[in-house]
């Protein structure tokens, strides 16, 4: 993130640039900002300003310098208008906010398609994993009830034992 505190003002160098104007890409310190606002043309002028500004990136076509104003179908491509003319003249277009509206719906449409998607995995993890708990509760009354039994049978045998070798005992 560009720091404001870093750069200067891009209008008389001297201050430091802590207002960021939008519409003209350009660092101004607090005197050049006020003459700014108070030009006829530049009155709704919006700015930036704070301890981080990071001004989004102009998007401008390499070529013309031009703004990008359509968007090429055919190439998959924002275009200016002068490479409207040139390059894309018989390709279909569409105007870059008409484009942008779609791509925003196709997006959204495709992550409420994956958020459907994990709520139907976790539905299906949520299931398993309650299978998974009953399935152990079982497993622990089943191994309880054969040890209550097999403690049964061996203390029978035990018994048996004790009361043989009593008689054993009382026979000699």
């Amino acid at each position: 993130m560009a720091q404001s505190a870093s750069k200067s003002c891009d209008i008389c160098m001297s201050g430091p640039g802590r207002s960021y104007c939008e519409q003209c890409d350009q660092w101004m310190c607090e005197n050049c900002k006020t003459l700014h606002l108070r030009s006829k043309i530049c009155r709704n002028h919006t700015f930036l300003s704070g301890s981080n500004i990071n001004p989004q990136e102009k998007t401008f076509c390499k070529e013309h310098d031009e703004n990008f104003i359509f968007y090429c179908i055919d190439c998959d491509m924002p275009i200016c208008k002068i490479c409207s003319v040139k390059k894309h003249k018989k390709h279909e277009m569409s105007e870059i906010n008409e484009s942008t509206q779609e791509l925003q719906a196709e997006v959204k449409r495709l992550i409420d398609s994956k958020i459907n998607s994990v709520k139907t995995n976790l539905d299906k993890i949520e299931q398993s994993t309650g299978n998974y708990q009953r399935d152990i509760k079982e497993a622990i009354r089943v191994i309880t009830e054969d040890g209550k039994q097999i403690k049964q049978w061996i203390d029978k045998k035990v018994q048996a034992l004790i009361r043989s070798l009593e008689k054993k005992r009382l026979q000699t």
